[in-house]
């Protein structure tokens, strides 16, 4: 006895938006592990930049304010773990969606994601401008 694939009726082009569209949120998903990684690893060359100008016997700025990229950059990239797991989510209950012929729209991780990146953005230029 063979079972039956299950068939959908799917149309293509819909299925095809919604794998661009998750393809994209993986994209900014991995664009923010990306950028936490840099934000955190801006820590390690102000400790390298202040061992130079140690050498150098020149005044050295205060660095206590390091930490805070090392925590900001951490949660950049957990964020972005976050968007990829969400993304996954999203793919499937699209494809449910479409399978049951519903349209549905997913506000809430726009702006989500439009709130977050609008933070961090406060946050790298009140670090630039106070530190």
């Amino acid at each position: 006895m063979k079972k039956e694939k299950k068939k959908y009726d799917i149309d293509p082009k819909d299925l095809m938006a919604v794998e661009r569209a998750a393809t994209g949120l993986f994209g900014t998903s991995i664009s923010l592990i990306i950028l936490g990684f840099v934000v955190e690893k801006f820590e390690l060359f102000l400790h390298l930049a202040s061992a130079e100008i140690k050498t150098s016997q020149a005044h050295i700025p205060q660095l206590s304010h390091v930490v805070f990229y090392k925590y900001l950059g951490i949660g950049i990239v957990f964020v972005g773990a976050f968007i990829a797991l969400f993304t996954y989510r999203y793919y499937l209950r699209w494809i449910d969606h479409l399978e049951k012929k519903e349209i549905v729209t997913d506000k809430p991780i726009y702006l989500f994601l439009a709130v977050f990146i609008t933070l961090i953005s406060f946050l790298l230029i009140f670090a630039m401008l106070v530190w």
